[in-house]
C-alpha cells in the first residue's frame, strides 16, 4: 500500500524532514496494556504504544505518527482471506532444531490449527467476507538468524526460502507465521521487538503477498495481559495477527476502523478470552454484535 486517507497528504518527514514519496503500512500490537476499574468504569492504558496500523515513510524509512481521517468500520477493497487458504509455519534457529523444541513446536502447530478452526472465532469472521482456512505444514530452518534483523530483512529471507523450496509456495492463497527463537531483537525502523512491539503482519509486495506474520519469542512483559505463561503470551498474538492478516492481507487496504485493525480496537478493551481447545486469543470486533468477539 502506498498511500491511504491518513498519510495521504505527508510531503515531509516530520523527523529528518526529507521528501516522502509514499508509505509502507504494517498491522502492530503494540506492548500497551490496559485495564478497566470496574466501579467507575474507566480504562487506564499503560505503555504509550498502542496496536494498529504503522506508517513508514520511503524512502527515509522514518515511522510517521498520522491522524485518523475517521473513526467507522471500513473495507477498503483489498485482499481478504478466502475458504481453503492455508498457513505455514516457520520456526528459524538451531534453537528450534533442537529435539527439546519439539513439543513447543508441536504445541504451536496445535494452536495455529485450532485458532485457525475455531467456528466461533474464526468462523466468525464470514460477516466480513472472510473463510476459513488450515495449517498446511511447518518447516524448521535450522540456521540461526542475526541477533537483530529488520523486517526489510525477513521479508527478503522469507522470499528466499519460498524460491528455494524450503517454504512450500502457498502463492496469494495464504500466509506464513516466521517464529522467531530466544535473544533474537526485530526491528521496525528504529522500534525494537518486545520494547515497543509484540509481533505484526506484513506483506512483501502489496496485494501479490507473500503474506506473513512475524511472532518473536515470547517478551517477558507487556505482550500477555492473563497469565504469566509464555505459550499464552504467544498465541495471544498469534491469534491477532491471524484475525488481522485475514481481514487486512495488505495493511490498511481491507477491514479497518480508523488506524486500527479489527483486534486493535478490542485491544483498548481488552478481555482475556481462551477457546474450548485451550488457547488464549485475542477479541476482534464483531460488528454483527456491536461489540467485541467473547468466548460462549
Amino acid at each position: 500500500m502506498s498511500r491511504c486517507p491518513s498519510c495521504a497528504s505527508v510531503s515531509t518527514c516530520p523527523i529528518c524532514s526529507s521528501a516522502v514519496q509514499d508509505f509502507s503500512h504494517v498491522g502492530v500490537r503494540g506492548n500497551e496494556s490496559s485495564f478497566k476499574i470496574p466501579i467507575i468504569d474507566y480504562t487506564i492504558s499503560t505503555g504509550g504504544n498502542p496496536s494498529g496500523i504503522r506508517h513508514y515513510a520511503r524512502p527515509c524509512g522514518h515511522r510517521i505518527v498520522t491522524a485518523p481521517v475517521s473513526a467507522d468500520l471500513v473495507y477498503n477493497g483489498g485482499p481478504l482471506w478466502g475458504n481453503g487458504y492455508t498457513w505455514v509455519n516457520i520456526f528459524w534457529g538451531t534453537f528450534y532444531a533442537d529435539k527439546t523444541s519439539q513439543s513447543w513446536i508441536s504445541r504451536v502447530n496445535r494452536a495455529t490449527s485450532n485458532i485457525e478452526t475455531d467456528q466461533s472465532y474464526s468462523g466468525g469472521l464470514k460477516q466480513y467476507n472472510v473463510g476459513m482456512g488450515r495449517l498446511l505444514g511447518s518447516t524448521v530452518v535450522p540456521a540461526d538468524p542475526p541477533a537483530t534483523i529488520s523486517n526489510a530483512e525477513l521479508a527478503k529471507q522469507l522470499v528466499s526460502w519460498i524460491s528455494s523450496g524450503i517454504a512450500k509456495d502457498v502463492g496469494s492463497k495464504g500466509a506464513y507465521n516466521v517464529f522467531l527463537p530466544p535473544v533474537v531483537s526485530l526491528t521496525l525502523s528504529s522500534e525494537s521487538s518486545c520494547a515497543v512491539f509484540c509481533d505484526y503482519h506484513d506483506t512483501v509486495d502489496g496485494a501479490k503477498g507473500p503474506f506473513y506474520t512475524v511472532e518473536p519469542y515470547p517478551c517477558s512483559s507487556g505482550c500477555n495481559q492473563c497469565t504469566s505463561s509464555e505459550f499464552d503470551t504467544l498465541t495471544m498474538g498469534l491469534s491477532e495477527e491471524l484475525i488481522e492478516l485475514k481481514t487486512d492481507m495488505n495493511p490498511g487496504t481491507g477491514w479497518v476502523i480508523g488506524n486500527e485493525e479489527l483486534c486493535d480496537f478490542c485491544d483498548k478493551h481488552f478481555v482475556c478470552n481462551k477457546l474450548p481447545t485451550g488457547e488464549y486469543v485475542n477479541a476482534w470486533y464483531d460488528r454483527a454484535k456491536g461489540a467485541c468477539w467473547a468466548v460462549r
